[in-house]
């Protein structure tokens, strides 16, 4: 499987106050995997507007982790946190997209808390994998991540 470069999403990195996207050469960094798509689910807000443009139900997006994760860290807190994250990334495995797409939470220190994300994909068998509808999403994921390509994560 070749890989282009320039096809795909602006790759979104996490930082303090949002996302960036990083440019290389006059071009982004572009995303062909699933980053954007779980960033974009974990982190769109509840009634975000685009939800307007569709009639289409399975099409909306949207999350009630940020607004989750406000309250006070309690160890409840942190229950419902994960399962907020667990509810916004569902959809992947509701529309075939991954097996399975967990989330873990933990509060390392005060006024802190670690999101990691686990997701798989419906086969590990590259050949089953790659005639599946996102299978070249899978591939690109594993074989040329965008984040392995972000100066930081260099």
């Amino acid at each position: 499987m070749s890989f282009d470069y320039t096809q795909g999403d602006p790759a979104m990195k996490i930082i303090n106050d949002g996302v960036d996207i990083e440019i290389k050469g006059g071009q982004p960094i572009m995303d062909q995997g699933l980053q954007n798509a779980a960033l974009i689910s974990l982190f769109t807000s509840e009634g975000w507007w685009g939800n307007d443009l569709t009639e289409n139900p399975n099409q909306k997006i949207g999350s009630d982790l940020e607004k989750t994760a406000k309250q006070a860290i309690t160890v409840s807190a942190i229950r419902r946190i994960q399962a907020a994250a667990e509810r916004a990334l569902k959809w992947m495995v509701d529309t075939g997209l991954a097996l399975s797409a967990i989330a873990r939470v933990n509060n390392p220190r005060s006024g802190w808390l670690d999101l990691g994300v686990g997701i798989k994909p419906p086969s590990k068998d590259a050949v089953i994998l790659a005639t599946t509808r996102h299978g070249a999403n899978w591939i690109a994921q594993r074989d040329y991540p965008a984040y392995r390509r972000m100066s930081n994560d260099d």
